[in-house]
C-alpha cells in the first residue's frame, strides 16, 4: 500500500485546525478565546491543540471545523482518522470557491463516470463463466466513479458559499425522504423486527 502524503497525518491536525480558526468563514470565531468558549474548552487547551501538543477528541475537531465554517476541515479530519473508505482529502478550496466552475467540474466528472460505468459493465458482461475479472483492467474506471464524491462535495461547498445553500437542510431532507422510501439502512429496532419476522 502506498503511503499518503504526510501533511494529512494526525501530527499535523493542530496546524490544520489553527488554519481554520485564523481563516474562519465566521469572523466572530477567529480568536482562541472565542473558539475555546464555543467548544467548552480553556483557551490554553485550544493553544495546545493548535501547537500539536494535545490531540483533540474527534468530536472537538469536527465541531471546530463546523464553527469556523470549514467543511473541507471535516473531510481532512475524516481522512486523517480513516473514518470510512470514502474519507478522502478535500478538493482545494480555490476550486470550490465559485459555483459555476464547480458545476462544470461536476458535469465533467459525471460524464467521465458514465463512460467508466459503461467500461465496467462491458468487462462484466464479457466475463466467461468461472473466470475472474482482472480488477487491474478496470480499476481506473472505478477511480473515475470514486472521483464523483469529491466533485459533488466541492460543488455543494461552493453552493453554500456562493448562494447560501444550507447543506444541513439538504442532508436532513434527503435522509427523511430516503427513510420514507426505505432505501437507507433500517434502524436497530426495525432490523430486529425484520429478523424476528423472518
Amino acid at each position: 500500500m502506498r503511503k499518503v502524503n504526510s501533511y494529512y497525518s494526525r501530527k499535523n491536525l493542530g496546524s490544520w485546525l489553527k488554519h481554520f480558526r485564523l481563516n474562519s468563514q465566521n469572523p466572530s470565531i477567529s480568536s482562541q478565546t472565542t473558539l475555546a468558549r464555543k467548544l467548552f474548552l480553556e483557551q490554553k487547551q485550544v493553544s495546545k491543540i493548535e501547537l500539536g501538543e494535545v490531540e483533540p477528541r474527534l468530536e472537538t475537531a469536527a465541531e471546530w471545523c463546523k464553527l469556523t465554517g470549514w467543511r473541507e476541515g471535516w473531510d481532512i479530519v475524516a481522512n486523517i482518522y480513516g473514518l470510512h473508505p470514502f474519507a478522502v482529502p478535500p478538493v482545494h478550496p480555490e476550486l470550490s470557491e465559485r459555483l459555476p466552475e464547480s458545476i462544470m467540474n461536476a458535469r465533467q466528472q459525471l460524464t467521465t463516470a458514465l463512460d467508466s460505468l459503461d467500461e465496467i459493465e462491458r468487462a462484466i458482461t464479457k466475463r466467461r463463466p468461472n473466470k475472474n475479472i482482472d480488477i487491474d483492467d478496470i480499476k481506473n474506471n472505478f477511480m473515475d466513479l470514486y472521483d464523483l464524491k469529491p466533485a459533488i462535495k466541492s460543488m455543494m461547498y461552493a453552493a453554500e458559499r456562493d448562494i447560501e445553500l444550507n447543506i444541513d437542510e439538504v442532508k436532513d431532507e434527503w435522509t427523511a425522504k430516503s427513510v420514507a422510501n426505505e432505501v437507507v439502512l433500517p434502524n436497530m429496532a426495525q432490523m430486529e423486527k425484520e429478523k424476528a419476522e423472518a
